[in-house]
């Protein structure tokens, strides 16, 4: 088939290929030592790119998440159903298992073939998805051995199964009855939307020859109008232009049109220009929270037992209930220090003042807090209990404490 340029099929078996390609090599990519993207079951902790973050600081994960929400909702509203297919897994999954569906519509030993092609299938991709959240190596170890945990073997069966029968006898009839982003589109869609459509004021090119109904995988006919079925696959498109060729017409009887086909296209108008602010905003938080974050933990609170005193030489005592965690993957040695507000005569040292935390670890500790010079101080200073590292650049962190200046001289440890 000659229509002057390469088909959008072409084009997306490319983008599905690639996100194959992506999607079951991505578990396998290593950053830091760690999985390139995976949350981790057993320590709760989700891997990044380099970044690993726990469970209670997943602050970043929640702005990438309004982030994507308006993002999509900005690409549906400009672009339509693109996602669905261009890039949605269901219809990726679809196309590049299509010939193993046509050899089981001719049965014989071919369906025997197909059945057991749809099962592998099935199986390297419900593992994929398990790989997400266990080790792929570790995975494949307990597969070998026969020693897979009972909670990973159990989600890869679920899976598979579910992954066999979609593709064995729902495929795109998915897209066309259960799919919730279908149903939504005629809320999201307005006149000047990308869709995929027939140009009805041409109805006298068209032929009738049935090529648009014959090949769209949901089923539908282009000609009727926009409807919920169509994933804009451009199927249809590429079904049609050909033969608009042959017989010297127009080849754009049916298209990408951003709304009605024969009606200037609006891109910059108020719904897109409102949903692109807040995706900018959204980014924007996304890029505060990610920035914000810290690879030390630092909690501290005056030591609920211990009450604060002042020593025969004039010294304030404090202490401080201490909790620290290395959230980074490289142990840190660090440096605490107290950082008095307001009075510059005061000098601190704490006890213990060094301490290292290897990588993920959490310690809680008590420090004491000497301080000289307190003079006639207020009785309350403000305070900044920090650590950082002993030597060099790296993470830091620091919460306000009370230093107190008892007026009586007591005994201090």
């Amino acid at each position: 088939m000659t229509t002057g340029r390469l088909p959008f099929r072409t084009w997306r078996r490319a983008a599905e290929i690639a996100q194959a390609i992506l999607v079951l090599g991505l578990p396998f990519l290593r950053v830091g030592g760690e999985s390139a993207l995976r949350f981790d079951v057993p320590t709760l902790r989700l891997h990044f790119f380099g970044a690993s973050l726990a469970m209670d600081e997943m602050y970043p994960v929640l702005a990438a998440a309004i982030f994507v929400t308006f993002a999509f909702l900005l690409l549906t509203l400009v672009l339509g159903r693109a996602w669905c297919g261009w890039a949605c897994p269901q219809t990726a999954l679809s196309d590049l298992t299509a010939g193993l569906d046509r050899w089981r519509r001719k049965g014989g030993a071919r369906a025997a073939l197909a059945w057991a092609g749809m099962a592998l299938a099935s199986a390297v991709v419900s593992a994929n998805l398990v790989w997400y959240f266990v080790e792929p190596g570790a995975f494949l170890r307990g597969v070998a051995a026969g020693s897979l945990h009972p909670v990973a073997a159990g989600s890869w069966a679920v899976l598979g199964a579910t992954i066999f029968l979609d593709l064995a006898f729902l495929r795109a009839r998915f897209c066309a009855t259960a799919c919730p982003y279908a149903r939504m589109q005629g809320v999201l869609f307005d006149r000047h939307t990308l869709l995929v459509a027939y140009d009805a004021s041409r109805a006298g090119d068209c032929i009738d020859c049935g090529a648009c109904v014959r090949c769209c995988p949901t089923g539908i006919d282009i000609r009727e109008g926009l409807q919920m079925q169509c994933i804009a696959c451009a199927e249809c498109v590429d079904a049609c232009q050909p033969i608009m060729r042959k017989l010297g017409r127009r080849p754009d009887l049916v298209g990408y049109f951003f709304g009605e086909p024969g009606r200037p296209r609006r891109l910059a108008r108020p719904a897109v220009l409102a949903v692109g602010a807040l995706t900018a905003a959204s980014l924007a938080l996304l890029a505060g929270t990610a920035l914000a974050r810290t690879a030390l933990d630092l909690e501290a609170q005056a030591a609920p037992d211990f009450a604060p005193r002042r020593t025969a030489e004039g010294q304030a005592v404090n202490a401080y209930q201490v909790s620290l965690e290395n959230r980074g993957r490289e142990p840190v040695a660090l440096r605490l220090e107290l950082v008095v507000r307001g009075a510059p005569g005061v000098r601190v040292r704490l006890r213990p003042e060094e301490l290292g935390l290897a990588p993920g670890e959490h310690r809680s500790l008590r420090v004491l807090a000497v301080a000289d010079g307190v003079g006639a101080a207020p009785r309350t200073l403000r305070a900044d209990l920090g650590a950082g590292p002993a030597q060099g650049r790296g993470p830091r962190s620091s919460r306000a404490v009370p230093l107190v200046i008892p007026a009586q001289a007591e005994r201090a440890p």
